[in-house]
């Protein structure tokens, strides 16, 4: 994504990170299996000869775990307030679509947005509601002609 928002703290994994990340996802989801309503976690970071401990909030603690699983995955990973606005550009590279078909998008109110002079910007939480839906429908078609294709004995 080119925007300097969602850019800004780029973390892009080589293979080595990519595994140090998986090792952390299974403990960190082992803890949190075995400690399913915790709010929050010390944690000791050690460097050289010294070790820093800090609390770390639950919520926080259940999103380093996406995003260390993101990692994992290879995935470049950012983060972003979800208050954050996004011009057209921004949000059409994350819903992976042109500008002009998003552009298409906000004109039939399928997604909201607000005018900044003769711009139009998108909140980042909407965006992620709106690909949250669309995604759960893509599936739920997705899934229908599967299940159309096994009962007419359709291969693929």
């Amino acid at each position: 994504m080119p925007s300097a928002l969602l850019d800004h703290h780029l973390a892009v994994p080589d293979e080595a990170s990519s595994t140090q990340a998986a090792e952390a996802v299974d403990i960190l989801e082992r803890f949190l299996r075995q400690h399913p309503d915790v709010q929050g976690a010390s944690v000791t970071l050690t460097a050289d000869d010294s070790d820093t401990t800090l609390e770390i909030p639950g919520p926080a603690l259940r999103l380093l775990v996406d995003i260390l699983a993101q990692i994992a995955n290879g995935n470049a990973v950012t983060v972003a307030p979800v208050h954050a606005e996004l011009t057209t550009q921004q949000a059409a590279d994350i819903l992976n679509v042109s500008r002009p078909y998003l552009v298409k998008l906000l004109e039939e109110r399928r997604l909201p947005y607000r005018r900044v002079g003769n711009r139009r910007r998108v909140l980042l939480a909407d965006l992620i509601a709106y690909k949250r839906i669309d995604d759960s429908e893509r599936r739920a078609v997705a899934d229908a002609l599967t299940a159309e294709a096994q009962r007419l004995g359709i291969d693929y």
